[in-house]
C-alpha cells in the first residue's frame, strides 16, 4: 500500500515538473481571450472592457520563470513526500 502512495506521489510530480510549457501556454490563449472580449465589449459596455482589460494585465505580468519556478518547486515537493511516504512504508 506505501509504495503505491509513493508511485502516485512521484508520477504527480513528475507531471507537475514537466508541466511549465502547458500551464504558460494555457494562460498566453486565456490572455489573447480577454484581450479580444475587451475588444469586443468596449463599445457596449465600458465597464466590462475595462475590467477585462485589467485582467489582460494582470496576465500579462506574470513572467514565465514564475510559472516554471512554481511548477518545478511543486513537483519537487511531490517527489520527497514520495520517497517519505516509501520509507515508511517498509
Amino acid at each position: 500500500m506505501g509504495w503505491t502512495i509513493a508511485m502516485l506521489l512521484w508520477a504527480f510530480g513528475i507531471l507537475f515538473v514537466a508541466s511549465p510549457r502547458v500551464l504558460f501556454h494555457k494562460l498566453e490563449l486565456k490572455k489573447s481571450d480577454t484581450a479580444n472580449h475587451s475588444r469586443a465589449s468596449r463599445n457596449s459596455d465600458r465597464g466590462e472592457s475595462i475590467l477585462f482589460f485589467l485582467e489582460t494585465k494582470a496576465l500579462d505580468a506574470i513572467p514565465w520563470w514564475i510559472v516554471t519556478l512554481f511548477c518545478v518547486f511543486t513537483g519537487l515537493i511531490l517527489i520527497v513526500l514520495g520517497v517519505i511516504a516509501l520509507v515508511f512504508s517498509y
